[in-house]
């Protein structure tokens, strides 16, 4: 495996939801005595009042984490089974279930994480005396007992780190990501992991992370895209083999004996599309430099997908990227756009072919809080994705640059908040 296809092994934790910051604004909240508005990068969160200053490291935990529960599998059910029971019985009957669940309580290994076990440790969005908090800060005692002192590292992977601001501590914590169950409509069976296949998944670093970048990433113009709420999908040609894929899976190649009835939804619209042929077309016919090794990534949505909030009939593939799998790049995004309208496939909604980002981050957020979908206009959209227009200079560090790519998304916090 070469350097570059390595890189490709970095994105199934892409995101960095657990991480050492540092508090760089702290707010009073209007008719509150004991918490109060902090802000980490382009985060906002609701804090407990005086347990941050200004300057302060902390532990910043993203939204869509879920935290480790410290109780073994045979403990978390027995507490889940009385916690079902919490509803049937009478007033002092709740008294006698509590004592119980307390007690397994006790035997969480990681206590200081206990508090959250009401809503399976998972990190949302949520709205606070009228105040967005997204994610939740832990003082840096969290991790204080772990750190040897004097030189302030960690052991992390049998190495010793030093402890210091933007230092990734997911892995160290145990922290995972929160990835939505594949629906029943779904159904087949997986022949892998979508790493094997060698491509990128499809989740964007959000705005908020990139605060300290954002006046660099305003030299740039950018395609403004519609972020659908919907469930990846994704088609390649690998070495002369054609496959569908999921999120994380790909799924194998239904056997020929098999109707298309029977098939499960991404096999049935990549043979409704007639997507082997077309890609097997394109490859055969375009110019040798294009990659024959090569991913189209798109949304699926529609009917019995995420609650189907575009109001479609059936299902429908959007797509939004074209990857090459060797050189490990995206292709130009106007070389994608001219590709899928070759080929006759939706993309993404396309707002802004052009765009300029406004002076202020927070202006991306706040339109995308109030933004309706082009694909059902009663709804508010989930938020944007931006893809720089032309090449990325060499040299620039900023998100997914390592591929040839600048893109982001800003997501909308009315839209987290009523998931």
């Amino acid at each position: 495996m070469t350097e570059n296809m390595n890189l490709v092994n970095e994105i199934a934790d892409i995101r960095k939801l657990a991480t050492i910051v540092r508090i760089e604004e702290i707010k009073p909240i209007l008719g509150a005595d004991n918490i109060e508005h902090a802000r980490v990068r382009g985060w906002w969160v609701v804090v407990k009042k005086n347990d941050f200053k200004v300057g302060d490291l902390c532990v910043y935990i993203e939204t869509d984490a879920i935290l480790p529960d410290g109780l073994s599998e045979e403990k978390k059910e027995e507490w889940r089974a009385l916690n079902k029971q919490m509803s049937k019985v009478s007033e002092n009957e709740r008294l006698v279930l509590k004592t119980k669940m307390d007690e397994i309580s006790k035997l969480n290994t990681r206590p200081e994480f206990e508090f959250l076990r009401s809503v399976k440790f998972h990190i949302k969005t949520r709205r606070i005396l009228g105040e967005i908090s997204q994610g939740i800060c832990f003082p840096i005692s969290l991790i204080a007992d772990d750190i040897k002192w004097p030189e302030g590292t960690l052991l992390m992977n049998g190495e010793e780190i030093y402890v210091n601001e933007g230092l990734d501590i997911t892995e160290y914590l145990g922290v995972t990501q929160y990835i939505p169950p594949y629906p029943a409509i779904m159904g087949g069976d997986a022949k892998g992991q979508l790493e094997s296949v060698g491509f990128l998944v499809s989740d964007e670093e959000r705005l908020e992370n990139l605060n300290a970048k954002y006046e660099e990433m305003r030299k740039f113009h950018y395609f403004k895209t519609e972020k659908l709420d919907r469930t990846s999908f994704a088609v390649y040609l690998k070495n002369g083999e054609f496959g569908v894929c999921g999120r994380t899976i790909n799924f194998k190649t239904p056997d020929d004996d098999i109707p298309y009835d029977s098939m499960n939804v991404y096999w049935k619209m990549a043979k409704k599309l007639d997507l082997e042929e077309k890609m097997r077309k394109m490859v055969a016919e375009r110019d040798p430099g294009l990659d024959s090794n090569i991913v189209f990534q798109g949304e699926l949505i529609g009917e019995g997908i995420q609650k189907n909030l575009y109001k479609l009939k059936g299902q429908k593939v959007c797509f939004y990227n074209a990857f090459c799998i060797d050189t490990q790049e995206y292709l130009p995004y106007e070389c994608f756009l001219s590709i899928m309208k070759e080929l006759g496939l939706d993309t993404v909604p396309i707002l802004n072919e052009d765009y300029e980002l406004p002076e202020r981050a927070l202006d991306l957020l706040e339109e995308a809080d109030k933004t309706y979908s082009v694909l059902n206009p009663k709804q508010l959209i989930e938020g944007f994705v931006y893809v720089a227009k032309g090449e990325i200079p060499v040299g620039t560090r900023i998100t997914r640059s390592n591929f040839k790519r600048l893109s982001f998304k800003a997501k909308s916090r009315t839209f987290d908040l009523n998931k």
